[in-house]
C-alpha cells in the first residue's frame, strides 16, 4: 500500500479502532505491528539503520475484545531515505486525507527504545514536532510506548530509565502532563502488544492539530505549528552545519599553512560534503510548501488512478456477471430443452411400452380365453368320454355301442381299479393327454403309440382317481371348471356313469 493511501478507502463503523504508530527510524513500530496482527502479511522489518518504512502501510485488521483493530506503520523522523520535509510530508497527507474522509484516530502509540543511553537534541526535536502535530488536546490519546528491554542488564535499570525519561523538560514530561500514557512492552509478546492496544481502546477519537489547520483553517504546510516546528529544526541543522562548514575552512587555511597539503585536502573535501548538505537544508526549508503540493498532488492522481481501477474493476465485474449470466440462461435453456425432450422420450417410450404391454395383455387374454375355451370344450367332451383298456386302437371300424341297456352295465369293459386306461371321445376320435406343461389336459389326435395311459383307483368303487401313468399327476376340475392335471389326489375324485362307461366329477 503506497504512502497516498495508506489509511485506505474501508468503510469504518463504530466499533473499528484506528492507530498510528510513530517514531525514529529503528525504534522497532514495525516489529510491534506485526506481533499484534498476527498477519501472515508481514509488514518489513529494517534490521540496520537504512529505513524499510518509507509510505504510511495499513497492516492487515485483526479483532481484539470485540473491535477491529487497524494499525498504521509511518516513515521515522529521521528516516535515512527521505528528506525531513518528505517524512513530515508524507505523514501529514496521509492525515490530512484521512481526516478529509470523516476517519479520526483513536490513538497513536509513540515507539521509543528504552535501551538508547542518552536523549540527544535530535531526539528532543523530533518529539517536539510530534508533540506539534498531534496538538496539546489530543495528546491524552498518545501513548509513549519503551520496548526492547531485552537489551538492558535488568529491569531495574530500565525502570530507572523510564523515571528519568518522564521527567525531562523537553522531552516526554510535557505530553504527559497533557494526558499522554507511558507504557512499557518489558516483553515481546502478543499478550504484551495487545495490552498496550487494550489503553487506546478506552479513548474516543480526537483530531490531530496538523488536521484541522490544514483542512478546517486552510493554513499551508509551512503555517501549521507542525510546519514551523520542522522549518526551525531545518534552521537549527543549518546552523549547526554551517559552525561545522567554518571549522573545516578554518582548518583547512591552517593545513595550508603549516604546507599539510594532504590534511587541508581532507578538509577541504569534508567541507564541499557539509556544504552540500546545507545547501540541501535551505533548499528543503524553501521548498517545504511546493514539496507538500507534489505530495497532494500525487495524492489525487493516486485517488484518480483507484477510482478508475475501481470503475474498471466493476465494469469488469459487471461484465462477467452478465456474461455468468447469459451462460446461465443458456444452461438453464439447454437443461429444460434437455428435461423436455426426454420427458418426450420417456412419454413415447412410456406410450410404446404401455401400448406393448396393452398388446401382450390382450394377446394373453385372448390366448387364456382360447385356452379357457378350448378347456371348457375338452370339459365338455370329458362328459362324453368313453373308456377304453390301452390295447384299443381307436380304429373306424370299431362299434362303441355295444353295450346292453337293459342291466345298465358297461358290456364291453369293466374298469378295475389299479387298471390302466385310455380316456377317448368318441364321435371324434379324440383322446384326453397332458400338455407338456404336465398340468393341462388337452384332446388330441394321436398315434396308438402316443395315448396316454391313465390309472384308475377306488377303495369303494364310487369315487376315483385318475392318474397319468407317464407323469403320476392326477386329472381334475378346477373351481373355475377347467381341466388340471395336479399332484394332489385328495382334489381329484371321479365317478364313473354306466352310460357309456363316461365320467362324473364329483
Amino acid at each position: 500500500m503506497s504512502v497516498l493511501d495508506g489509511l485506505g478507502t474501508t468503510t469504518l463503523t463504530d466499533k473499528d479502532v484506528l492507530i498510528a504508530v510513530m517514531g525514529v527510524t529503528g525504534s522497532g513500530k514495525t516489529t510491534f505491528i506485526n506481533l499484534a496482527t498476527q498477519s501472515p502479511n508481514k509488514l518489513q522489518v529494517g534490521h540496520s539503520i537504512q529505513s524499510c518504512t518509507t509510505a504510511v502501510e495499513r497492516a492487515d485488521a485483526f479483532d481484539l475484545d470485540g473491535r477491529r483493530i487497524f494499525l498504521f506503520d509511518t516513515p521515522g523522523f529521521d528516516d535515512s531515505n527521505m528528506s525531513e520535509t518528505e517524512i513530515f510530508g508524507t505523514i501529514a497527507v496521509a492525515l490530512e486525507n484521512q481526516y478529509r474522509k470523516g476517519q479520526t484516530l483513536h490513538g497513536i502509540i509513540y515507539v521509543h527504545r528504552i535501551s538508547d543511553l542518552r536523549v540527544g537534541g535530535l531526539a528532543r526535536t523530533n518529539f517536539g514536532i510530534f508533540r506539534k502535530l498531534c496538538g496539546n488536546p489530543s495528546l491524552q490519546n498518545v501513548i509513549i510506548m519503551t520496548n526492547m528491554w531485552s537489551r538492558l542488564s535488568s529491569e531495574l535499570e530500565g525502570r530507572r530509565r523510564v523515571e528519568e525519561l518522564a521527567s525531562v523538560d523537553d522531552f516526554f514530561k510535557p505530553a504527559i502532563i497533557r494526558g499522554a500514557v507511558m507504557m512499557n512492552q518489558i516483553q515481546d509478546t502478543v499478550d504484551s502488544a495487545h495490552a498496550i492496544i487494550r489503553q487506546v481502546l478506552r479513548n474516543h477519537p480526537i483530531a490531530l492539530d496538523i488536521q484541522k489547520e490544514i483542512v478546517d483553517e486552510h493554513k499551508t504546510i509551512n503555517q501549521t505549528g507542525a510546519g514551523m516546528a520542522v522549518d526551525e529544526k531545518l534552521a537549527q541543522l543549518a546552523r549547526e552545519y554551517e559552525v561545522k562548514l567554518k571549522a573545516h575552512f578554518e582548518a583547512a587555511e591552517r593545513s595550508r599553512r603549516e604546507r599539510d597539503e594532504e590534511t587541508r585536502r581532507d578538509q577541504l573535501e569534508e567541507a564541499e560534503r557539509v556544504r552540500k548538505i546545507l545547501e540541501k537544508l535551505e533548499q528543503e526549508k524553501r521548498n517545504q510548501a511546493s514539496q507538500y503540493q507534489l505530495l497532494q498532488e500525487a495524492f489525487t492522481e493516486a485517488e484518480r488512478r483507484r477510482e478508475q481501477a475501481m470503475r474498471e474493476a466493476e465494469e469488469r465485474s459487471r461484465r462477467e456477471t452478465q456474461a455468468a449470466e447469459a451462460r446461465w440462461r443458456h444452461q438453464l435453456e439447454v437443461s429444460e430443452q434437455r428435461r423436455a425432450q426426454e420427458k418426450a422420450d420417456l412419454e413415447e417410450r412410456t406410450r410404446r411400452e404401455t401400448k406393448a404391454a396393452e398388446a401382450r395383455l390382450r394377446q394373453e387374454a385372448e390366448a387364456a380365453e382360447r385356452r379357457r375355451a378350448q378347456e371348457a370344450a375338452d370339459l365338455e367332451m370329458m362328459r362324453n368320454l368313453a373308456i377304453a383298456p390301452p390295447s384299443y386302437s381307436g380304429g373306424d371300424d370299431y362299434d362303441y355301442q355295444d353295450y346292453n341297456d337293459d342291466d345298465e352295465e358297461v358290456n364291453y369293459y369293466t374298469v378295475v381299479s389299479g387298471g390302466t386306461y385310455t380316456l377317448c371321445y368318441v364321435d371324434q376320435n379324440l383322446y384326453a393327454t397332458l400338455d407338456r406343461d404336465e398340468r393341462h389336459i388337452s384332446m388330441k389326435e394321436y398315434g396308438t403309440g402316443f395315448r396316454q395311459q391313465w390309472l384308475f383307483e377306488s377303495n369303494d368303487g364310487e369315487k376315483w382317481t385318475i392318474k397319468s401313468v407317464r407323469t403320476g399327476r392326477y386329472l381334475g376340475v378346477t373351481s373355475e371348471g377347467t381341466l388340471r392335471a395336479s399332484s394332489n389326489p385328495s382334489l381329484m375324485k371321479w365317478g364313473l356313469s354306466k352310460e357309456y362307461g363316461s365320467l362324473q366329477y364329483e
